[in-house]
């Protein structure tokens, strides 16, 4: 374009931008940017990563500019870095290039870095970079967890901290356990089973055989099959050499559970595989109800091994009198330990008759829990009685709530407050009873479906609203009839009959 023709085109901008300023700003915007300057180009996040190649975990981490005095805050927190582990720091932005770091490792010491320049590299390796990485791997071929791990120089004065953390390496794994850049090669190392046995293994050479396998070569891999038919779920199975078990009621002697965290069903098998010096071992089951059985000396190389429940221990026989005031029969009685998950048999079929006594012979610690179930379908229970203290037990309206039950065997030793006891002297039932004001026609019979049994008692007051004086008739099984005519029902004696 001309000089002459590119002054014409200005000038005609000028009169449209004169004649028309928003004509102007649109032309504006179509105008190219002016390029960025690096003054104007936005600063770069600055940003660390750390790699930790000491061999321990990194249990704090500080990081500041290098004109900070204050170390700051632990960059990891409530975290650990563990040895082989790497963590990116992002510092954000307008930083210097000029850092200090602090480490504190898993056993105390420390590494600094100091004038690191993370303009140059981000990379900040923990640990001497002119040494050889050195690492060993934990075969762990025995049938129990690994729980610790420690390595030290021979002859150290501590075998320093636990080099797996909360890591566990399970039976029959592997793990590679990380010493750091070391320039020596020979390491001891402990390991600390899930029973809290102990391997250990001097003299590891790092250099030349980085391989440590933790099995005692006097133990054979055994198969065992167990089969549960012990009626109950089991939580838990122990199973240790023979001879070396505990007692039943206690954890001592008994190693680990084989289990983890399965359970085995009433009428399951399952399998497991264990290191045993031979083939007779002590095996004890624990049951989802908190029974327990042992099998002694048992031969596991023949087959299967069978728990039945044939051996929990069985409490001792205990007497428990049961005396029946309430005023309708008891169909149903429970009593079984306070420590059982139900409430076991029913202790009487025939049920408990009112007025009568029954003696029960029952398997039960001294701490028990009753329930009785009337013909209504109506319960009442008591938890945690003891048996040992209270031999004979009155059931009565209220017993089950009473502080002490002597106290509502102490109130039958009368009869209630304006009322009178029947007794039954004969040899046969009460079938019938009436209870009508002098001279009055015989109304309905106040026992209905019920009966009073030989030597029973029942508790009689007057009907609401009407007097103490009163005809009373009892008709026997048989037919006959005994009559009280008067009689006082608020007299607060005991009236035998016939």
């Amino acid at each position: 374009m001309g000089i002459a023709r590119l002054a014409a085109v200005s000038a005609a901008v000028s009169a449209a931008l004169r004649a028309a300023p928003l004509a102007g700003l649109a032309l504006a915007f179509l105008l190219p940017a002016a390029p960025a300057t690096a003054q104007n180009r936005p600063a770069a996040e600055r940003e660390a990563l750390i790699a930790n190649e000491t061999g321990l975990a990194v249990r704090e981490l500080y990081l500041v500019p290098m004109t900070e005095t204050d170390p700051g805050a632990d960059r990891l927190g409530a975290d650990t870095l563990p040895a082989g582990g790497s963590l990116r720091l992002r510092l954000g932005r307008n930083q210097p290039c000029a850092w200090q770091l602090r480490a504190v490792l898993a056993d105390e010491s420390v590494e600094d870095r100091r004038n690191v320049d993370l303009c140059r590299s981000p990379r900040i390796l923990l640990g001497d970079a002119s040494a050889p990485a050195r690492e060993v791997t934990i075969n762990n071929d025995t049938d129990l967890d690994l729980r610790e791990v420690y390595a030290a120089p021979p002859g150290a004065a501590s075998r320093g901290p636990d080099r797996l953390g909360a890591e566990l390496v399970p039976a029959g794994r592997t793990h590679r356990l990380r010493l750091g850049r070391r320039r020596d090669c020979l390491f001891d190392i402990t390991a600390v089973m899930a029973d809290g046995s102990t391997v250990f293994r001097p003299r590891v050479d790092a250099c030349r055989n980085a391989r440590v396998t933790l099995s005692d070569p006097n133990l054979v891999w055994r198969d065992i099959t167990v089969a549960n038919r012990s009626g109950r779920v089991m939580h838990a199975l122990h199973v240790v050499p023979a001879g070396r078990s505990g007692e039943l009621g206690t954890d001592e002697g008994w190693s680990v559970d084989r289990m983890g965290s399965e359970t085995a069903p009433d009428g399951s098998t399952f399998r497991l595989r264990l290191r045993l010096p031979g083939c007779e071992a002590d095996l004890r089951a624990t049951y989802e109800d908190g029974a327990a059985e042992a099998k002694r000396g048992v031969n596991v190389c023949t087959g299967t091994v069978t728990f039945d429940g044939s051996g929990i221990p069985r409490p001792p026989e205990r007497q428990l009198t049961l005396v029946n005031r309430h005023l309708a029969k008891i169909d149903e009685i429970y009593v079984s330990s306070s420590s059982e998950g139900d409430w076991g048999p029913e202790r009487l079929p025939d049920g408990l008759a009112r007025g009568d006594r029954q003696t029960l012979s029952v398997p039960v610690d001294c701490v028990a829990d009753l329930r009785i179930v009337f013909p209504s379908g109506g319960a009442e229970e008591r938890r945690e009685v003891n048996i040992c203290e209270n031999p004979s037990i009155t059931l009565r309206p209220g017993w089950a709530a009473t502080a002490r039950l002597e106290d509502a065997e102490e109130a039958d030793a009368a009869p209630r407050p304006g009322s009178v006891r029947l007794r039954n002297t004969a040899r046969m039932p009460i079938v019938e009873l009436y209870i009508d004001a002098p001279g009055a026609p015989r109304g309905e019979d106040r026992l209905g479906a019920t009966v009073l049994g030989a030597n029973e008692t029942l508790d009689v007051a007057p009907p609401e609203g009407e007097a103490c004086p009163a005809r009373l008739t009892a008709v026997f099984r048989d037919g006959r009839e005994a009559t009280r005519d008067p009689i006082d029902l608020c007299a607060g004696i005991e009236v035998p009959l016939p």
